[in-house]
């Protein structure tokens, strides 16, 4: 039964009551209201019969008294809704009143009659000459009431008709939306979540619209979630499983396969215990009961199994399922995670910072066995030259012209001892640059690209220093100078280069960094070269990585090359 012919029905069945009601009531009053008329005829027609039957020969002069009786009664007629028959005293009838003429021939259902006639005795009028009997009827009463109901009947009826049929209508058009409803609803039983309900004029329809969209929406994203949390759990690198209370593994991603070589079906339905070694069993069962009494995640790295039965380094994270219904514990979910990798992966940093370290130290080392060398050179051989320079000079400035081949060969001593010292000169400054001891790290590089402007006059070098570049200490200082200077030594033999463009600064991004760039517009050099194989740049990349530094080289064939260095500079200023 639709839910527009259950709302029809209930307004028929109100309408019937109210009908039934209101005919009671209706009926109730007209049968009070007869009854009311009959009663105040009869004693009304009693009041003026009494008054006129008690003399009747006060009416008509010189007439008989029953005589004049009846003709009184017959000039009176009906009286109200009353027959009136005279009797002699003999019992015989004399005088009868005529039937009403009003609405002659009709009469009123005898069941209605029932209803609504009053049950209103007989009256009898005892005179001298006989008797009156005055007997009420209602009939042309209850015919009127009739009448009134009856119409009121058909009013009643035809609104009853009209009312129905506009409450049909109206349910039809009202209750139009739900087929949409119901289709919409039909199809997301189906699957189809991306049936949407229209804006409806109706207030409540809309509201229901609104609320399924939104529900349909949720129920979409949620699906759509569940979906990308499934293909998360398929394609994750990771190994998932999920470890019913009694040790049962009930899922399994595929990178469980790929982990320990066994199967899926092979996992699924197993206990636990295929992939736990003996000696970590123990470990284990802690880890796994603290999760289930305390309901906390838990991290473990220890060693797996595979199907071959070697051993793996694993990381796992051990977390409760909880049901979210009830927040009971259902199991546990497992992430294991292959670490062989990852620990041989630290090793080898550790190996390489350590190399590092080593580099930076024999760079120190280097630096100081420079820095002696230059100093035993300065304060030695040349303290040595300069004294030889000094003997030969005496020698040949002597006034004796008897010992001429002597005075020539003071002045070859002191020309060779002249160049032994330049040379010697020239290996300090190779060895260990003077002005970064006495001038600082600015000075040092403007005395650096002078003197290579000097050796390459046909080279343009343009030198652009940022601020605060003296407050470096010797490592930074020594570092950055070597740099520049390899890559100036580059430039000069291998680059055939007519620009250099020398920019060092601090960075932008991170104050505590320096950068150091050397571009130049030569021939360039390739892709195998860039990666430091030549001795120069392998020697600048092992010098900026053992500082723990970042070195990048950018150059293509007939383009030129561009070196990029950054320097980390804390805890490397001077106190």
């Amino acid at each position: 039964m639709s839910l527009r012919f259950r709302v029809n029905l209930a307004i028929s069945l109100i309408g019937i009551i109210f009908v039934v009601v209101t005919a009671y009531i209706l009926i109730d009053y007209k049968r009070r209201s007869i009854n009311e008329e009959i009663d105040a005829g009869t004693r009304v027609t009693i009041q003026l019969l009494e008054s006129i039957a008690a003399n009747p020969a006060a009416t008509i002069q010189g007439v008989e008294p029953l005589t004049a009786l009846t003709r009184y009664l017959q000039s009176v007629g009906r009286v109200r809704a009353n027959e009136v028959r005279l009797y002699n005293l003999e019992n015989s009838l004399v005088y009868e009143s005529p039937p009403s003429e009003y609405k002659k021939g009709r009469w009123a259902p005898d069941w209605f009659s029932r209803l609504v006639s009053p049950d209103t005795p007989q009256v009898r009028l005892d005179f001298s000459v006989g008797y009156i009997v005055i007997t009420p009827d209602s009939s042309r009463s209850v015919l009127d009431a009739w009448d009134e109901l009856r119409s009121f009947g058909v009013l009643i009826l035809v609104f009853f008709v009209l009312l129905n049929f506009a409450v049909f209508r109206m349910l039809g058009r009202s209750l139009s939306p739900l087929q949409g409803i119901l289709a919409a609803m039909s199809n997301m039983e189906k699957g189809s979540l991306t049936s949407r309900l229209p804006e409806y004029s109706s207030p409540e329809f809309n509201a229901i619209g609104h609320t399924f969209n939104r529900m349909a929406q949720s129920l979409e994203d949620a699906l759509a979630q569940n979906a990308r949390l499934a293909l998360i759990a398929k394609q994750s690198s990771d190994a998932i499983l999920i470890r019913d209370l009694d040790g049962t593994i009930s899922f399994c991603n595929p990178s469980v396969e790929r982990l320990f070589g066994f199967e899926l079906e092979e996992v699924q339905g197993s206990n636990t215990n295929i992939l736990v070694p003996a000696h970590c069993a123990a470990r284990m069962a802690q880890v796994q009961e603290r999760v289930v009494n305390k309901r906390t995640n838990e991290y473990l790295e220890t060693q797996l199994k595979t199907k071959q039965g070697d051993m793996i380094e694993v990381a796992i994270s051990i977390a409760p399922l909880i049901d979210p219904s009830d927040e009971e514990l259902i199991g546990e979910i497992y992430a294991i995670r292959d670490m062989s990798e990852h620990k041989q992966r630290i090793a080898a940093e550790v190996e390489l910072e350590q190399s590092r370290k080593l580099t930076q130290l024999i760079h120190e080392k280097l630096e100081e066995e420079r820095k002696s060398i230059a100093r035993e050179l300065h304060d030695e051989l040349g303290q040595c030259v300069t004294a030889i320079k000094t003997i030969g000079t005496a020698i040949a400035n002597r006034d004796d012209d008897d010992h001429a081949q002597t005075k020539s060969n003071a002045e070859s001593i002191v020309s060779i001892a002249s160049h032994i010292y330049d040379v010697v000169h020239s290996i300090i400054k190779q060895l260990r640059p003077s002005a970064l001891d006495h001038l600082g790290l600015a000075d040092a590089l403007t005395e650096l690209v002078e003197k290579y402007k000097h050796q390459n006059p046909a080279t343009e070098v343009t030198l652009s220093l940022g601020q605060s570049l003296n407050s470096f200490n010797e490592k930074i200082n020594i570092t950055v100078y070597r740099v520049v200077q390899e890559c100036l030594t580059n430039v000069s033999k291998h680059a055939a280069a007519s620009q250099v463009n020398v920019n060092i600064r601090l960075s932008a991004v991170d104050e505590n960094t320096i950068e150091v760039e050397v571009s130049d517009n030569g021939k360039g050099v390739d892709s195998q070269h860039t990666q430091g194989e030549r001795f120069g740049l392998l020697g600048i990349r092992e010098r900026i990585e053992g500082f723990g530094g970042h070195l990048v080289i950018d150059s293509k064939p007939s383009e030129g090359t561009t070196v990029r260095a950054s320097l980390p500079i804390d805890d490397n200023k001077t106190e």
